[in-house]
């Protein structure tokens, strides 16, 4: 697919993607063909998206322009992941089956199909694989963030694997089919072989699939909220070699719908749509609750920017400002936007439909329409 982006600035004097327009350097091609050298190309490219993101090439085409949306081909949505390195945004949709690929500009570079059931997404720490949970094939798919295509079908049971999460060599899966009307976590390991597969680390089931929460600083912790309950009871798990404790729970407000850990995992960020409408923070040693973020009605999604620490959150409302992002520590909003005001076909956020792209310059939210199938991938920057 041939690769078109306007400039971000009319005064940049790079008038082409740095990505795109070396992506067929005969330099690269020859290393790789000669050395089978993987870990060059991918080093290759991750630095052309760094440069693209330096000079932000390609985004919204203005420096009055702070958003640009492009709908995607798919009918509903389940999670959203960037991946920083290559540059790609993976939007995943269970009903169709689907992941949909597209570059850092919302450009469409291949739709992923046969992937039954396909939700929550997770990126390898080294960056080479996406993980996707497969709900209607016990199996979580392993996607090559190089060529795109799936390379693996690992089975971890006809458990309906939704959520994923990963810390250290760890993957973290919350399942549960909605027949049993119960659910509970698996953890696999991850590396060279995808393997020992454990489920029910969890003592007992919860009332449907846990949402499951981790930070790269914290292997030996992960956390669980179960969405669409309220009230509802928020988790810290201790990992300790073959044995899960459960180390804190706290209640809170109704309807969990994200969550997220802080990068040096000493926070726990939920955004729960029932009221208080807060982004609701908690440390991670006993979820005491620290200052909440004022949200508008109906919370629905939390990020973390992993190589910059900001944060950003997101409610489904219909008349009020809908992501607001946050720096430094700062309880006040750095930005906020309100969809109803922009120009995208679809104005609600997505439960959950919140990532940020490298170098916390842009974030990207999904957003949906009750009465308008399909989802919009919206560009905002932060």
């Amino acid at each position: 697919m041939a690769y078109s982006h306007p400039s971000i600035r009319p005064d940049d004097k790079i008038d082409r993607d740095p990505i795109a327009s070396f992506q067929g350097l005969e330099g690269a091609h020859y290393w790789e063909e000669c050395f089978g050298m993987r870990s060059f190309r991918r080093s290759f490219f991750a630095v052309l998206v760094a440069v693209a993101t330096l000079f932000g090439t390609a985004l919204p085409a203005t420096a009055a322009e702070d958003h640009k949306a492009v709908d995607l081909p798919i009918a509903r949505f389940s999670d959203i992941l960037v991946d920083p390195g290559l540059g790609h945004v993976f939007v995943s949709s269970s009903e169709e089956n689907t992941v949909v690929v597209t570059d850092l500009t919302g450009t469409v570079v291949t739709k992923l199909e046969n992937l039954q059931g396909a939700g929550g997404l997770a990126l390898s720490p080294d960056g080479d694989t996406v993980f996707v949970a497969l709900s209607l094939d016990g199996a979580i798919a392993a996607i090559d963030t190089l060529t795109l295509e799936e390379t693996a079908r690992h089975s971890v049971g006809w458990l309906c694997p939704s959520t994923l999460s990963i810390t250290g060599n760890m993957l973290y899966f919350g399942y549960g089919c909605e027949i049993w009307r119960e659910g509970n976590v698996g953890s696999a390991v991850i590396g060279p072989v995808f393997g020992d597969v454990k489920t029910g680390l969890l003592p007992r089931n919860e009332s449907t699939v846990p949402l499951v929460a981790t930070s790269p600083a914290r292997p030996d912790l992960f956390a669980t909220g179960i969405p669409d309950v309220s009230p509802t009871r928020l988790k810290i798990h201790q990992v300790s070699g073959d044995t899960v404790t459960e180390r804190a729970s706290t209640w809170t407000g109704g309807y969990v719908r994200d969550l997220e850990m802080s990068t040096d995992g000493s926070l726990l960020y939920a955004a729960t749509s029932g009221p208080p409408y807060q982004l609701r923070t908690f440390t991670t040693d006993n979820l005491a609750e620290r200052q909440a973020y004022r949200l508008n009605a109906y919370p629905g999604a939390v990020a973390v920017s992993r190589d910059t620490s900001a944060l950003a959150a997101g409610a489904t409302s219909t008349d009020a400002q809908d992501v607001f992002t946050y720096r430094n520590g700062s309880y006040s909003p750095s930005r906020q936007y309100d969809f109803a005001t922009l120009q995208a076909n679809r104005k609600l956020l997505a439960p959950g439909g919140l990532a940020w792209g490298p170098g916390g310059k842009w974030l990207y939210a999904a957003t949906f329409d009750h009465d308008i199938p399909g989802v919009t991938l919206n560009i905002l920057r932060a």
